[in-house]
């Protein structure tokens, strides 16, 4: 659907969007931002996130358990990882994720993917309650490490936050939806083009 230059723009417009949307929600405290993109750095610092380097990507869960480092000697009580391609994602539904968890001290919030295979929201207190799955049926495996530790588990269905940018088919679903994050107005001004 897009070639390589016109991905990469994607990815930092949705990585724009997500931290404008995370700055929002009145229950973060801090952004943090573990990546080895340059650009990457360059949106993170214009949003005021901590942006910790990656030297060599080496996948989701190491740079998970990057952040998950230096939350511990921050004293982070509580972390919630959110991937940078939910454009639905709103301020509220990060309060909501975190409230959920607030009165329990160990407990997992999740929020699945529409097939119900990845996390698309993992909130996590304390922030080491459990290692992260990542690319491996991520969400039944977030659960079951849960249920293991006998952490509180709190299953968030909401499909603002369950609905990400992974195919082409989710590329044409979101293009139909009323938002008008960046990330979606230059997907649909690609397409259009396209079809001209």
């Amino acid at each position: 659907m897009l070639d390589v230059v016109e991905r990469v723009k994607l990815c930092g417009l949705l990585l724009d969007d997500t931290l404008s949307t995370i700055n929002k929600a009145s229950s973060i405290s801090e952004v943090i931002v573990v990546s080895s993109d340059k650009r990457a750095e360059g949106i993170s610092k214009r949003h005021g996130a901590i942006f910790l380097k990656e030297y060599v990507d080496r996948g989701v869960n190491k740079a998970v358990s990057i952040a998950d480092n230096y939350c511990n000697v921050t004293g982070a009580n509580a972390t919630i990882v959110i991937p940078q391609d939910l454009p639905l994602l709103t301020p509220a539904d990060i309060d909501m994720i975190c409230n959920t968890a607030e009165e329990y001290e160990k407990c997992l919030a999740i929020c699945p993917s529409l097939r119900y295979d990845g996390s698309n929201a993992l909130l996590r207190r304390p922030s080491k309650l459990i290692k992260t799955y990542y690319d491996n049926n991520s969400f039944d495996t977030h659960i079951k490490a849960a249920k293991e530790i006998r952490a509180n588990l709190k299953i968030i269905l909401s499909r603002r936050i369950m609905t990400d940018l992974d195919t082409i088919e989710d590329a044409e679903n979101l293009m139909k939806e009323p938002t008008m994050t960046k990330s979606i107005i230059y997907l649909r001004s690609k397409v259009k083009s396209e079809t001209r």
